[in-house]
């Protein structure tokens, strides 16, 4: 009886997948008209995406935009320095940032294995000892009911066959990066993580969702080495090119 409860369960949920999709419409303009049923984005977008892709003339460790002739001034900063080499897909902005959003704030499942395929394929080097998200404070956990960076790992963790391990953990509870001034981002998370495990001698890959000022990137990076950790690299969704974030955050 019960086993027959559960597939009428099924069933029922099914059905209403099929009658009311979660992404109708498209992921990034939300045109309910021009969505394509196998990956929910419409020709539009799906271009658009495209038009977003890192440049092959960024810098090939950190992503940032370089002058021809001229040294990479990211790297030369500090928040390079506890990070071996940066992956990423996209450049934030426009459909990337709308994609993000979707997953991150609107919960939409169907953003995941989009976001997850583009920064697998940008995985260039896969000699990973683990996968460790970027960890949320158990407040803002409560309130967003899932952390991004965590399903992402995991997604990709399934993808490369590399495990997740949850190294670290926030401790101190601030307001979103997104609210603060690139001034004030690296002094908000200077001793916001640490190690919750030991991490000697592993090659670790470390994920998140956008890396913008790096600040988040450097302290995480700084408390894994901090505990062992041979090598630390980053792997986000889209990396934001210095000088348009204000015109970003205004679209």
């Amino acid at each position: 009886m019960g086993k027959w409860k559960e597939i009428k369960s099924i069933f029922k949920r099914w059905i209403i997948a099929l009658l009311y999709p979660r992404a109708a419409n498209c992921l990034c303009c939300k045109d309910p008209r021009k969505a394509a049923f196998e990956d929910c984005l419409c020709d539009d977008c799906r271009e658009g995406l495209k038009e977003r892709k890192v440049p092959p003339e960024a810098c090939n460790r950190c992503l940032s935009p370089v002058k021809k002739g001229k040294p990479c001034a990211f790297c030369k900063s500090q928040m390079m320095q506890p990070i071996k080499k940066v992956y990423a897909p996209y450049r934030y902005g426009d459909e990337v940032r709308q994609l993000i959003h979707a997953f991150k704030f609107d919960a939409c499942d169907e953003a995941l294995p989009l976001l997850a395929d583009a920064m697998t394929d940008a995985l260039t080097e896969r000699d990973f000892d683990c996968i460790v998200p970027v960890p949320l404070h158990e407040k803002r956990l409560k309130q967003r009911g899932f952390n991004q960076s965590l399903l992402l790992a995991q997604a990709i963790g399934e993808r490369i066959q590399v495990p997740v391990m949850e190294l670290l953990e926030r401790t101190e509870f601030h307001k979103p990066q997104s609210r603060t001034t690139m001034e004030k981002r690296q002094k908000n998370v200077e001793k916001v993580f640490s190690a919750c495990e030991d991490a000697k001698d592993k090659r670790i890959l470390l994920l998140d969702d956008v890396r913008t000022s790096g600040s988040t990137a450097w302290a995480c990076a700084n408390a894994l080495k901090k505990a062992g950790a041979e090598s630390v690299s980053l792997c986000v969704a889209a990396v934001v090119y210095r000088g348009g974030k204000k015109k970003e955050n205004a679209r």
